[in-house]
């Protein structure tokens, strides 16, 4: 084995030793509530609406905000609160209306997977031998239907959690959900429903039944405030008995743009550094350096819109000052007048409206094919939201102290 290799296993037995990657979970939802920070309002808001009769929950946003990590967390406190059996639901694409309550129905001895059943017997009348043979049909007919299903579940004391709903393919099983989750709330059923999912808005989950709405409390989750995510730095850190200076946390805080995810990935990066080398102070710098590994862990479609966004221009270094200020932009719906605005300023250097919008047109489509959406006239969306911290930690090299001015220049500006 040569030196460099084991010099690998060597920090590696340290990471491992250390536990920092079950502190910092970039990759994987929070289970365990001594690590879990932040997000109280939400917290309550689903306890209580759970813990009220004919209510359910409906739990929304973009990916990377945190949701399954709400979502388990809060359904660990309901179940020690109202004492409430869980079943937990993780969909597939491949799953169905039928296959989303295969668990729960196991609990009334119900198992939807046997497709038929024939049992035999035998008897004798005056030395003459009969048998007798009953075939008894399998439920996947009647497991199609709310009523069936609510009927053989609505006495349960449990919590079914259903997360990433959104990989449902077909409309019509949402809708079927949506229909249960009515049927339960009419009849002031013991048996809660959980959903979670990435959504824009909550029609796109319930295929716009348009009756549930008044039993089930629909939850947009947004992005995380810079208090929530200092929270986590400090928790972690404090854990990992380690120090982040406040001009690092504050640096994450803002290449995280809300987004939790980044928060836990930015951080991991950081604190192994610290690891290996055996320091616990992490400063400024030791963040920036911790930048380039987590580029390498973010998700590849983020990387490949990206890729594809800016190699594919012959004007590379205008497309990522405009992507770079678009970013820069927090509001979930990003106006161009707010891109002109905060190029100006970090680039030292006028973009007039008419040049931006020659630019943007390569960048925006009404639809998801590229990595701005337009909602509106001079209105857009990354097409998938945690662009913009990719896009910030991709582009880190043109950052600046001029961005700390932004956020009160802007204020200014909308005055």
């Amino acid at each position: 084995m040569c030196e460099s290799e084991e010099i690998f296993y060597e920090d590696e037995r340290r990471l491992k030793e250390s536990g920092v990657r079950n502190v910092f979970t970039p990759h994987t939802p929070i289970n365990q509530e001594n690590l879990f920070r932040g997000r109280i309002t939400e917290v309550q808001q689903i306890l209580s609406t759970l813990n009220t009769p004919g209510q359910h929950v409906l739990l929304f946003g973009d990916r990377g905000v945190g949701k399954s990590s709400l979502a388990n967390i809060a359904s660990s406190k309901l179940i020690k609160i109202a004492g409430k059996d869980l079943v937990i639901k993780r969909c597939s694409k491949s799953d169905s209306f039928s296959t989303i309550f295969e668990s729960a129905l196991m609990k009334c001895g119900i198992d939807i997977s046997i497709q038929s059943k024939n049992i035999s017997g035998s008897f004798s009348i005056k030395g003459i031998g009969c048998q007798e043979s009953t075939e008894y049909n399998g439920f996947m007919d009647k497991v199609q239907s709310p009523s069936w299903i609510y009927e053989k579940l609505k006495d349960l004391n449990t919590l079914l959690l259903i997360d990433e709903f959104d990989s449902i393919q077909n409309k019509e099983d949402k809708h079927k959900v949506a229909e249960l989750i009515k049927l339960l709330s009419d009849s002031n059923s013991s048996f809660k429903i959980f959903v979670v999912g990435i959504a824009e808005s909550a029609e796109e989950l319930t295929a716009g039944h348009p009756s549930v709405q008044r039993c089930l409390k629909e939850i947009k989750l947004s992005k995380m405030s810079q208090r929530e995510l200092v929270d986590i730095i400090n928790s972690g850190s404090a854990k990992l008995k380690l120090n982040f200076t406040r001009d690092a946390k504050f640096r994450i805080c803002r290449l995280s743009s809300g987004y939790p995810h980044f928060t836990h990935l930015i951080s991991l990066k950081s604190a192994e550094g610290a690891i290996i080398n055996e320091v616990t102070d992490i400063d400024i710098d030791d963040v920036n350096e911790a930048i380039e590994k987590s580029i390498l862990d973010c998700e590849n479609s983020l990387r490949q819109s990206y890729d594809e966004t800016v190699k594919s221009s012959s004007t590379m270094i205008v497309y990522r000052k405009i992507l770079y200020a678009t970013a820069l932009c927090y509001d979930e719906f990003i106006r161009s007048k707010s891109i002109r605005f905060i190029y100006n300023l970090i680039f030292d250097e006028e973009i007039t409206q008419q040049r931006l919008n020659q630019y943007l047109s390569k960048l925006v489509s009404n639809s998801n094919d590229k990595i701005l959406r337009r909602l509106t006239k001079g209105v857009y969306r990354f097409t998938d939201p945690r662009m913009s911290s990719y896009i910030r930690l991709v582009q880190s090299d043109m950052y600046s102290d001029k961005e700390e001015s932004i956020y009160a220049n802007m204020k200014v500006e909308s005055i």
